[in-house]
């Protein structure tokens, strides 16, 4: 089997946490080449701990010497664009944490930097990965529990003010966007893919209610889909009482999944009514070994990069969550329904995320 040559750009956070073990627990298919990181004692520790050739504080360098298949960016948000792009031009497919990047306008830019280089540019989506999702997205998109009807997407998550103490979270410059974006994109991202039809419109509300930052901590939502599905959407850091839950109730059942980080199989239940009562289905899964949702996703990418053929969740896809997030924000901002695809080049909210967010926040410091 070709092995892919990796390097990991940040050995903070999720860098550390996620990536670095995901890259190293697949030694059959990939080896870890490099780590590139500004903080030379974090640095030290990732090389000590996981073992590359050598560690960086430069990705131009560490691109023209180790020349990566796949370089893998778990850096502040506010680096995803110009690494990604830097990357693609010296020949290496992208791994990137969420959110890919800060705008419409930046999308499509990454967009075009792979067409330019043939490379691709992958976004991390770990719920679409984690354990039972591929199942419940294949029940769904089969018919077998028929077509989908409403959905609900709450991330219900707490973060205190010490959460902030990182120097780039919290703002616009370098984050984008709060909650929404921040902690609640994966479930937002599954409940768009599993409901299996565009979505229509959104309406929505977005503030900062308590957390001393400047993007929102707390968002709500309600959205249309092609065909006349809806869903609602709740996104907050505030809550005591933490939990992400997802639910799709379609004609014939409802499944439901019930976790925090990282979905596990035996947290998703599906559930149908009949004459006799409500009943829990017992024999719609099947066994699955316990799945780490960056390292199954690592393990597709190298499986389409060794087909030599193109990933899931390129940016064209990754764009697709992206307006919809953009839409939520525009129409917190306006008190409008926005629909899908009415946001282009021209709009200030193509420019950024959360384009109203700055001057929230500056009413707010002057409040």
């Amino acid at each position: 089997m070709k092995k892919a040559r990796i390097a990991v750009v940040g050995a903070g956070g999720i860098g550390a946490a996620a990536h670095l073990p995901a890259v190293t627990a697949l030694p059959e298919e990939c080896e870890l080449v490099a780590i590139v990181d500004l903080d030379e004692a974090r640095l030290s520790a990732a090389v000590e701990q996981f073992g590359p050739s050598r560690g960086y504080a430069d990705i131009g360098e560490m691109l023209a010497v180790e020349k990566p298949d796949i370089t893998i960016i778990a850096t502040p948000p506010h680096l995803h664009e110009p690494l990604a792009v830097q990357a693609m031009q010296a020949g290496s497919w992208v791994f990137s944490e969420k959110p890919l990047t800060g705008s419409l306008a930046s999308a499509d830019r990454l967009r075009a930097a792979e067409e330019e280089t043939g490379q691709w540019c992958v976004t991390v989506s770990q719920f679409r990965y984690s354990g039972g999702s591929r199942q419940v997205r294949e029940a769904l998109a089969s018919g077998r529990w028929g077509r989908p009807l409403v959905g609900i997407a709450h991330t219900s998550w707490y973060r205190g003010p010490d959460y902030w103490e990182a120097a780039w979270r919290g703002k616009f410059r370098t984050e984008f966007a709060g909650a929404t974006t921040s902690q609640a994109h994966h479930a937002i991202d599954l409940l768009l893919w599993l409901m299996g039809s565009p979505w229509e419109a959104v309406s929505a509300f977005s503030d900062t209610l308590s957390r001393p930052i400047e993007v929102e901590d707390a968002s709500v939502a309600s959205v249309r889909f092609e065909g006349g599905a809806f869903a609602s959407m709740v996104s907050t850091v505030l809550s005591h009482n933490q939990e992400t839950r997802l639910q799709v109730m379609a004609e014939d059942a409802t499944v439901d999944l019930n976790t925090l980080y990282m979905p596990l199989l035996e947290e998703w239940s599906v559930r149908q009514t009949g004459a006799d009562g409500t009943r829990t289905l017992e024999d719609w899964t099947v066994p699955e070994e316990p799945v780490q949702a960056h390292r199954a996703q690592l393990a597709n990418i190298l499986m389409h990069w060794r087909a030599g053929e193109a990933p899931e969740l390129t940016v064209a896809e990754a764009r697709e969550t992206l307006e919809f997030l953009t839409a939520l924000y525009k129409s917190a901002a306006t008190g409008e329904r926005v629909q899908r695809g009415e946001i282009a080049a021209g709009d200030e909210f193509y420019e950024a995320l959360d384009a109203a967010g700055p001057r929230r926040a500056e009413v707010r410091r002057g409040a």
